[in-house]
């Protein structure tokens, strides 16, 4: 008896650490990805002239791009407002979503890829809630949204843009296609069914289970289509102003005219590339910075453009930090079963 016992123990043990070692691993290798890519970055760059770059920068322009990069804090936190609601029902103060979304931002900065402050705001979401998967499916929607508004802007600026890189306009047009076919096959029930049957007849039962338990779980907000209509517009004023963002901080280091389309075209390249495993995004978001705006900017200037836009990040991460020191982790109010049958 004692034997089994240790023997449990020490295959325990041995998982525990194996697992550990995994994380390490892992975190090791998005240290070394963003190392890569800031020395790229850094070896191409003349640091020297930073310093007079930003001397002699339209200080009223950068200024006002960093404040709305800094707002948009609060638009982040509405469109998410309006999507959790459909969950809880009974609504939460928005200033309530705003500090999850700040301690979220924080979070961003230290745990490794830009979705790193997500896992954070799903752990407040499920600590308290017997229905886990239904609060923090929402989580995910909400960077779903995000994501389909900046590509189809993006889409819509190629066909006003002078850019002929075939292959920015295809990947655009492709990852534009295939977010707007899952928001059709996630909205619409009737469509999903004719186009999964066939092939959930083919599928192993206890996998086709879970596949279908999945689409009702994403169904359940997408079929709210009003709010997430309301979302949506949301979410593309919110993408408008943070490309504008870039314009301004762009137009006043350079004090030249530049083309409003192509922010609309390389910030959504920007915003997909930070899904790329790094430590908060870092490396990975300068080095795209330069290599897409290089050819507009300079490369100094297009790196003076990403730190600007990092020390935004490092702002809503301080206030972030401070939110998290006051924040009590109140329970969201817990739905009755007639509101989940909506």
């Amino acid at each position: 008896m004692r034997g089994n016992i240790f023997n449990f123990c020490a295959l325990l043990t041995e998982f525990i650490e194996h697992i550990q070692m995994k994380k390490v691993i892992s975190l090791l290798l998005k240290i070394s990805i963003s190392g890569i890519f800031l020395f790229i970055v850094l070896k191409k760059i003349n640091l020297s002239l930073l310093s007079e770059i930003f001397k002699n920068s339209n200080n009223f322009l950068v200024l006002t791009g960093l404040f709305i990069f800094i707002g948009t804090s609060f638009l982040i936190a509405f469109r998410y407002f309006l999507i959790v609601n459909i969950y809880l029902g009974k609504k939460k103060p928005v200033m309530y979503i705003w500090k999850l979304t700040m301690i979220g931002l924080f979070f961003n900065m230290f745990l490794p890829t830009s979705s790193g402050g997500d896992a954070v705001k799903i752990f407040y979401l499920i600590k308290d809630d017997e229905k886990k998967m239904l609060p923090a499916i929402s989580v995910l929607i909400d960077r779903f949204i995000g994501a389909i508004t900046i590509l189809t802007m993006g889409t819509f600026a190629l066909f006003f843009s002078q850019i002929n890189d075939q292959r920015v306009k295809i990947f655009i047009f492709s990852l534009t296609g295939i977010t707007l076919f899952f928001y059709f096959f996630l909205s619409y029930r009737n469509f999903a069914k004719k186009l999964y049957n066939p092939i959930g007849k083919i599928l192993p039962s206890s996998f086709d289970e879970k596949l279908r338990t999945t689409y009702s779980l994403f169904n359940f907000y997408f079929k709210e289509k009003k709010t997430i209509f309301f979302s949506l517009i949301m979410s593309f004023f919110l993408q408008f102003l943070s490309v504008v963002g870039n314009f301004f901080v762009a137009v006043g280091l350079i004090k030249e005219y530049l083309p409003l389309s192509i922010f609309f075209i390389y910030t959504p390249l920007i915003w997909v590339s930070t899904i790329i495993p790094s430590i908060g995004g870092v490396g990975v978001r300068e080095f795209t910075y330069v290599f897409f705006f290089k050819n507009y900017l300079g490369e100094e200037k297009a790196f003076a453009l990403s730190l600007i836009v990092l020390f935004s990040i490092i702002i809503q991460a301080i206030i972030g930090y401070i939110t998290f020191l006051t924040f009590k982790g109140q329970n969201f109010s817990k739905p009755s079963h007639n509101q989940h049958q909506k």
